[in-house]
């Protein structure tokens, strides 16, 4: 019984982190938060922070992964096709820290090592893959298709973000980029 309220109790400090890690990063960018501040917002010692995550880059390393299986459980168990539940997913994910992600993904995409928005292309391309964009992919390479499908995805993000525009409804751009997605879809039916 000890233990299961040890790991109860470590599962929630491990979550308190990485909340107070997601708001702080929003609020004042990721190169602007120190582990101590961090600690201190999720009223935890800074010992108790390195028993948890080995670095900030650890941490944002972890928040990463927790939005791409976020992404993926959300593609597997939806009743929309992968594409609509994955980008549904990444809104919902995107919309309370429209900053953060947008910095991670930057940050993500500049490292030497495999990043996990290659992950999220990876999930577009096998979506791509498994059917339609028949003309689009006598041009284009699935890839190619991924990139600019997420590109648009993000164009909207850094649009609203460089027109100040508030981040309240999930559903303004996700019904866009869906709408997109179909838009490409039409236009290749009409090709036909």
């Amino acid at each position: 019984m000890e233990t299961s309220r040890h790991s109860k109790r470590r599962a929630n400090t491990h979550k308190a982190l990485m909340h107070s890690a997601k708001v702080l990063f929003e609020e004042n960018g990721i190169s602007n938060v120190t582990i101590e501040k961090i600690a201190e917002v999720a009223d935890v010692s800074r010992s108790t922070f390195f028993t948890h995550f080995a670095s900030l880059d650890d941490l944002l390393n972890q928040i990463a992964d927790e939005e791409i299986n976020d992404i993926y459980a959300a593609a597997e168990n939806s009743d929309k096709s992968g594409m609509s539940a994955l980008f549904s997913q990444l809104t919902q994910d995107t919309y309370p820290y429209p900053n953060l992600i947008t910095e991670y993904v930057t940050r993500s995409i500049l490292s030497d090592k495999k990043s996990s928005v290659s992950k999220v292309l990876d999930l577009i391309k096998n979506e791509i893959d498994a059917g339609g964009y028949g003309e689009m992919k006598k041009t284009f390479s699935a890839n190619d298709i991924s990139a600019l499908i997420f590109g648009a995805y993000f164009g909207l993000v850094y649009y609203k973000l460089a027109n100040k525009e508030p981040f309240e409804d999930p559903e303004e751009i996700n019904g866009k980029i869906n709408n997109f997605i179909k838009f490409i879809n039409r236009e290749e039916n009409n090709n036909e």
